[in-house]
């Protein structure tokens, strides 16, 4: 019961800190980007894990980042991971980051985890590879969060292939190559992790609030058109539905 109610007071610890940082209205940490930084279109740049850990030698916090190429997805999606309020090394807002992009059909890896783990190192091949990522604490133990923050700065507007990596035309019409509009926020992508107990292979997994399973979806449904198409007598114009989510409002 003791170990019960000391997870509830850290959870609950480590929910109202992220709060705080979730509502701070800056973006410091990410790359220095033009931005909407207060509002709705801010909030639904970010998602958030309110808990996570590290315990040498006993455990660690494992992130998985998906990009599962939904039709409304641009193919590569830049993303910045944070573990908030714990002591890294360095100790800087680059040392609590791992800034990435996910292409389409991949997973990354993200590994929370203390400076002398045995195993969980850059010194292991295991984990030196271009989708794994290592943020490193000190060895005392560490309660925090984690903040994900779309490197896109307005996921509530979709962008042609001209605008954004990645090309979407559509040469079947007949007519000429049109373009379909995509978005490049988190809710296009599918997060899922673990806090990880070494000792008996056991832990719990982490809820991720504002990526595809959980974003909330705002305004009206829109039909976005095929740049450069002109629908004939016969035929009828062609376009993809789609809508922001809404991350963390």
């Amino acid at each position: 019961m003791k170990k019960i109610n000391l997870f509830l007071v850290l959870t609950m610890l480590g929910f109202g800190l992220l709060v705080q940082n979730a509502h701070a209205g800056s973006l410091a940490q990410a790359p220095n980007l033009p931005a909407v930084t207060t509002g709705p279109e801010h909030n639904a740049r970010i998602a958030i894990a309110p808990y996570a850990q590290v315990v040498a030698n006993d455990s660690y916090t494992f992130i998985g980042i998906s990009h599962p190429s939904l039709a409304t997805a641009h193919t590569s999606i830049g993303l910045v991971v944070e573990a908030m309020n714990m002591t890294t090394v360095p100790n800087t807002a680059g040392g609590r980051a791992a800034i990435f992009t996910v292409s389409a059909g991949e997973t990354h890896r993200v590994f929370v985890v203390n400076q002398s783990h045995a195993t969980i190192n850059g010194n292991n091949a295991s984990f030196t590879d271009t989708q794994t990522h290592l943020i490193t604490t000190t060895d005392a133990s560490q309660f925090g969060n984690i903040k994900v923050t779309s490197v896109g700065t307005h996921p509530y507007g979709a962008t042609l292939d001209v605008n954004r990596p990645g090309r979407y035309s559509d040469t079947t019409t007949g007519v000429r190559a049109v373009s379909v509009q995509r978005y490049d926020g988190l809710n296009q992508l599918s997060m899922w992790g673990v806090v990880y107990q070494e000792s008996n292979g056991a832990g719990f997994a982490m809820e991720f609030i504002g990526d595809m399973h959980d974003s909330s979806v705002s305004g009206s449904r829109i039909q976005q058109p095929l740049t450069g198409y002109s629908a004939t007598a016969t035929e009828v114009s062609k376009g993809v539905i789609i809508r922001g989510g809404a991350g963390v409002n």
